[in-house]
């Protein structure tokens, strides 16, 4: 149910909680916390779309998940249909069970809804009785909403906005989107496409215009090179998951073991060598992205040439349009030629430096600046259950600085991230009871029988110390070599050089929370 919030004598706007964002993060702290609630707290939510799912309702129309839908949801929040767990969602198929998961969650709390308004401040006041938080917004005509909360979620995440079309010097081509494609070039036309970037959006972009385009040459302009990891290998089809198939918590475990700190890129070839599909032969990079080897067959044998350089600009020249790359050459392209902006939505923008926790601990945010897992969903549900079991200030789990170390050095982001999420998960398992971890829908290898995620749980509760002991001591190297955050947050630091960092004698929780949904 909606309300309007209650007003303060200073006529600001009290709540309970403030939850700033309503895409698959926000929405997982909203599950989670409506599980702490009672009836009469009130929940204000904040979104600066107009309407939940984040940035599923803006993704280009060809997106579709790369992994199992059943793992990509809110608290464990079941999908309404039978479809095949191995099924690809469509985008549009994701923001419409988002919607549904926000629909059903908001009959269950007293619940006040901004949408259509940007956050334009939120801060923490320290008094005697505790930190509360204020949070200023303002709708599309500049209305300034004030809200005074006991505790505040900044659910924002990797705040991924749209892409804007590259700016060409070029006025015969043209230059667009993903989100634009359809509308601006179709995808039954001959006009030649030009893909720049070569991660998860290049080859969605790449493999839609070749299976639906018939006849087009599409060339992949993709830098240094984007590896993927194999889809039949962690997501085999029906009955095999039986026996076939490494679950993703296995290879997060097996290459947070590997990392020590300074060997990063013996850490990459090792995962591209057993366990990455590629595009061509000079593929340097991984960013998570997941693909088929019936993907990268109809994208290798089907486009028209690999460049693996960047683009810097395309101007028109003597004899028609001409590329210009990073290494100086040009390349004449034919005119009318379309080149689609696919170099990601990830990173791609800064944030100012922000702990998961505040000093006072009223306000609890999910932020590439100060990461705890590679993924903003799994973060805002495991992090918004200890926020409210009053256990965050003093874990001694690590922050991890993504945007300055993806900054220094991808690799270095990728491989550290593992070690980081596999550590961190750990250190959370002590903590929480296993119904938080049984109630994680988020969990990719619930898609294997129980047998096969036994031997998992064996392994944890064998050498869990020996893993955490490992990867703080190679994430604490990582940090003295290259100078970024990574480690405790000031309040837990004392506490983690001293804390017992073995697996507890209680039931452990599901091997599969090691990797949660993209």
């Amino acid at each position: 149910m909606t309300k309007n919030p209650t007003k303060t004598e200073a006529g600001a706007e009290s709540c309970d909680l403030c939850i700033i964002g309503a895409g698959a993060a926000g929405l997982n702290a909203l599950f989670v916390a409506s599980e702490y609630l009672g009836k009469d707290d009130r929940v204000v939510l904040i979104e600066r779309r107009d309407r939940p799912g984040g940035m599923w309702t803006d993704v280009y129309d060809y997106a579709r998940l790369h992994q199992p839908h059943p793992s990509f949801t809110v608290g464990d929040m079941k999908w309404n249909w039978s479809k095949p767990a191995e099924y690809l969602a469509t985008g549009a198929e994701v923001a419409s069970h988002l919607t549904r998961c926000y629909r059903l969650l908001r009959e269950k709390i007293e619940l006040v809804e901004l949408f259509g308004h940007s956050v334009t401040a939120c801060s923490e006041t320290l008094s005697g009785t505790g930190a509360t938080a204020r949070v200023e917004c303002r709708d599309e005509s500049g209305n300034t909403r004030i809200i005074e909360a006991k505790r505040v979620i900044k659910a924002t995440g990797y705040d991924v906005r749209t892409a804007d079309p590259l700016a060409l010097s070029s006025t015969k081509v043209v230059s667009t989107t993903p989100e634009r494609l359809s509308r601006e070039v179709g995808f039954h036309t001959k006009t030649p496409v030009y893909v720049v970037g070569g991660g998860k959006t290049g080859m969605d972009t790449a493999y839609n215009l070749l299976t639906r385009g018939g006849g087009r040459s599409v060339t992949l302009i993709n830098g240094k090179g984007t590896v993927f990891a194999k889809r039949e290998k962690f997501f085999p089809g029906g009955v095999r998951r039986w026996w076939s198939g490494t679950l993703l918590s296995t290879l997060f475990r097996d290459q947070a073991l590997l990392f020590d700190g300074a060997n990063e890129d013996a850490c990459f070839q090792n995962f591209r060598r057993k366990s990455a599909v590629s595009i061509g032969n000079r593929n340097e990079a991984w960013f998570y992205g997941i693909l088929s080897g019936e993907e990268r067959d109809v994208i290798g044998y089907g486009h028209d040439g690999v460049i693996n350089d960047y683009l810097e600009d395309v101007v028109d020249g003597p004899h028609g349009p001409e590329m210009v790359l990073r290494n100086g050459t040009r390349r004449l392209v034919p005119e009318g030629s379309a080149f689609v902006n696919c170099t990601g939505h990830l990173l791609r923008r800064s944030h100012a430096y922000e702990p998961y926790l505040s000093q006072g601990g009223a306000i609890l945010a999910v932020t590439p600046r100060s990461m705890v897992h590679f993924l903003s969903t799994a973060s805002a549900y495991f992090l918004t259950h200890l926020f409210f079991r009053g256990k965050l200030r003093d874990l001694p789990l690590y922050e991890f600085d993504g945007e300055a170390i993806i900054a220094k050095k991808p690799r270095l982001y990728h491989m550290s991230l593992m070690s980081l999420t596999y550590m961190n998960l750990l250190v959370m398992m002590r903590a929480l009871p296993f119904s938080v971890f049984d109630r994680c829908g988020l969990d990719i290898d619930r898609l294997y029988p129980l047998h096969r995620r036994a031997l998992a749980l064996i392994d944890l509760k064998l050498n869990g110390g020996n893993y955490l002991r490992h990867c703080r001591n190679a994430l604490d190297r990582m940090r003295a070599l290259h100078g970024v955050r990574c480690g405790p947050l000031p309040a837990a630091e004392a506490r983690s050089e001293d804390a017992d960092i073995s697996v507890p004698e209680e039931r452990p929780a599901p091997a599969g929370t090691i990797a949660k949904a993209a």
